[in-house]
C-alpha cells in the first residue's frame, strides 16, 4: 500500500529528461514499463491501492492513467475490483448490459452500456444530486474504513435511491411532450429513454434478483471472464429455488430473472438443465396437490421461451449470444421439450390424474406454439444464404436475387443453425400432432430452395461461371444438409450437387 502515492507521483510528475537515454519516453509508457518488472502480487496490491484511492477520495486523472496501465497485465489475474460508487451500484445491471446497440423493436431487460453515462449524468442534474452524494460520501467512508457489510448496504440504499429517482423523472416526464423531448435530448436519444426505463425497472427489482445470481456464482464453475461455465448440481438446485422463489413473489420478475441467468452463463443452453430438474421434480409429487408445482413445466416453458425470443431481437448486440448460438439454443430447447412433453405423458397413462391432463393440454398447447413460432424464424434466416437486393422500377421497389455476393462463412453458419432448427420444430411437431402449420412452412421453404436452384442453374448456363454464384449454391447445400431428410429435400441436394459439378 505504501507504494501507491510513489506511483501516483510517476503518474503526475513530468518526464524526466536527464540521462544519456537516446529519446525521452512518455510517462504512461514508462510507468507501463516500471508496472511489467513487478511480480503478480505487487500489481494487484498496486491496483488495489490506486482504486481504493479511486473510491474513497474524489479521484485524480493520474489514478484513472495508472489503472489504464495496469488492466491489460491485470486481465487475467482477476483480482478483487474496488469500485467507485456509481460502479458499484452499476454492478446489478451487468447481465442485461449489450454493447451494441440493436436497431428497432421494442426491448426488455436489455440495456445499451452506452446509456449508463447520460443516465447518471441526469441523475446528478437532478434534485435527487444531494442525496446520492451524501450516500457517496457514506460509501467513501466504508470502504476507507473497510466495513464490508456497510458497504453493502450503502450501495443498496444507493439503489434504491437512483431507482426512486428515475422512476419520478420518468413519470415527470410521462405527463408532458415537452418534457419528454427535453429529457431524450438530455439523454442524447428516444432509445436512451428506454434505456433509462429498463435500468429504473432492474434497480427496483434488484433485491429479488442478485442473491439468487451471486449464489449461483458462487456454487458453479466460472470462466475466465467471470461467466457461468456449466450448471453443476447445486448451482441447478439453486436456480430452481429461485424460479420457485420468483415466480410465486411477482410474475414480471420471472422475464428478468431468466434474462439474467441466461446471460451469467458461457452457454445459455445450459439453462435447459433448469427445465429437465423442474419437469423432474413434478413427476417425482405424483399428482396436482402441490399449487408451486402446479406451473411446472409448461409455464416455465413458456417463461424460457418467451426470454428466448426477446434475446433473439437483440441477439446481434448482445456480447454471449450470436445468431448462431440464439438458434442452436432454441433447437436444444425445443428438442428438449418435446422429451419432456413424451415424459409427462407417460406418466399421465400410468397415474391417469386429472389435474395431470389439464397440465398436458397446456404443455403441448405451449410447445406447439414455441415450435410454431421457431419455425417462421427459422425459414426466414435459412434464405440468409441467397442474398437480395433491391430493385427501383419507376415508382416501384422490389427484391432480386444479388448475383454479386458470396455468403460469409458467418451467414453460411447462421442459415445451418437455423436449418437445426427447423429440423428440430419438424420433430416435435410430428411426435405432437400439431405438423400442419409446419409442414406448410416446409413445403413454402422447398419451393423458394427448388426455384433458387433453378435461377442459378440457369444463370450460370447463359453467363459461365460465377465465382458468387458457385458460392450460394454451395451454401445451400450445405443447408439443405441440415434440414428434415425428406425426399423434396433429398432431391434439392442431388439438384445443388449437380449445378455445382457442372459449373465448378
Amino acid at each position: 500500500m505504501s507504494g501507491q502515492p510513489g506511483a501516483k507521483r510517476a503518474a503526475s510528475a513530468p518526464p524526466d529528461t536527464a540521462g544519456d537515454a537516446p529519446a525521452p519516453e512518455s510517462t504512461l509508457s514508462r510507468l507501463e514499463s516500471h508496472f511489467r518488472t513487478l511480480d503478480e502480487g505487487s500489481l494487484v496490491r498496486v491496483a488495489a491501492a490506486v482504486e481504493k484511492a479511486r473510491a474513497t477520495e474524489t479521484g485524480a486523472a493520474s489514478d484513472e492513467q495508472i489503472l489504464t496501465c495496469l488492466r491489460p497485465m491485470l486481465r487475467s489475474l482477476r483480482p478483487v475490483r474496488v469500485p467507485t460508487f456509481q460502479r458499484a451500484l452499476c454492478v446489478c445491471l451487468e447481465p442485461y448490459l449489450i454493447d451494441r446497440d440493436p436497431l428497432g423493436g421494442a426491448r426488455r431487460a436489455v440495456v445499451a452500456r452506452s446509456s449508463l453515462a447520460p443516465w447518471w449524468r441526469l441523475l446528478m442534474g437532478s434534485s435527487y444530486r444531494p442525496r446520492l452524494a451524501a450516500a457517496t460520501a457514506e460509501y467513501r467512508n466504508a470502504v476507507a474504513s473497510e466495513r464490508q457489510d456497510e458497504v453493502d448496504a450503502v450501495v443498496q440504499f444507493g439503489r434504491s435511491i437512483a431507482a426512486e429517482a428515475t422512476t419520478i423523472l420518468l413519470a415527470d416526464a410521462a405527463q408532458s411532450a415537452v418534457r419528454r423531448r427535453e429529457l431524450e435530448t438530455l439523454l442524447g436519444s428516444e432509445r436512451a429513454l428506454e434505456d433509462v426505463a429498463e435500468i429504473a425497472r432492474i434497480l427496483g427489482l434488484d433485491p429479488l434478483l442478485t442473491p439468487w445470481f451471486d449464489q449461483i456464482r458462487a456454487v458453479c464453475p466460472r470462466t475466465a471472464d467471470g461467466r457461468v461455465h456449466d450448471f453443476n448440481p447445486q448451482g441447478t438446485v439453486v436456480a430452481k429455488n429461485g424460479y420457485m422463489h420468483l415466480h410465486a413473489a411477482d410474475r414480471e420478475v420471472v422475464d428478468y430473472y431468466f434474462h439474467g441467468l441466461l446471460r451469467l452463463l458461457a452457454q445459455p443452453w445450459q439453462s435447459l438443465r433448469l427445465v429437465r430438474l423442474l419437469s423432474a421434480d413434478l413427476l417425482r409429487a405424483g399428482g396436482g396437490d402441490n399449487a408451486g408445482l402446479q406451473m411446472i413445466p409448461a409455464k416455465l416453458f413458456g417463461d424460457l421461451t418467451r426470454t428466448l425470443a426477446e434475446i433473439g431481437r437483440t441477439a446481434a448486440g448482445d456480447r454471449g449470444m450470436t445468431r448462431r448460438v440464439w438458434l442452436m439454443t432454441c433447437a436444444r430447447l425445443i428438442s428438449d421439450a418435446g422429451a419432456m412433453v413424451q415424459g409427462m405423458a407417460e406418466e399421465v397413462k400410468e397415474f391417469g390424474d386429472s389435474s395431470w391432463e389439464t397440465m398436458m393440454v397446456e404443455a403441448r398447447q405451449k410447445v406447439a406454439q414455441a415450435a410454431d413460432q421457431f419455425a417462421s424464424v427459422a425459414v426466414r434466416d435459412a434464405g440468409i444464404v441467397l442474398p437480395q437486393k433491391e430493385m427501383r422500377e419507376k415508382l416501384e421497389v422490389r427484391l432480386v436475387p444479388d448475383m454479386t455476393h458470396s455468403p460469409t462463412d458467418d451467414e453460411v453458419s447462421v442459415a445451418q443453425a437455423a436449418a437445426t432448427l427447423f429440423t428440430a420444430c419438424r420433430k416435435v411437431a410430428e411426435k405432437e400432432g400439431f405438423d400442419r402449420s409446419i409442414r406448410a412452412k416446409e413445403a413454402d421453404l422447398e419451393a423458394t430452395f427448388h426455384t433458387a436452384i433453378t435461377f442459378r442453374f440457369e444463370y450460370l448456363r447463359a453467363r459461365g461461371k460465377n465465382k458468387a454464384v458457385s458460392a450460394q449454391l454451395q451454401a445451400l447445400e450445405k443447408v439443405l444438409r441440415s434440414m428434415p431428410k425428406t425426399e423434396p429435400m433429398l432431391d434439392l441436394i442431388l439438384k445443388a450437387e449437380r449445378a455445382i459439378e457442372r459449373f465448378r
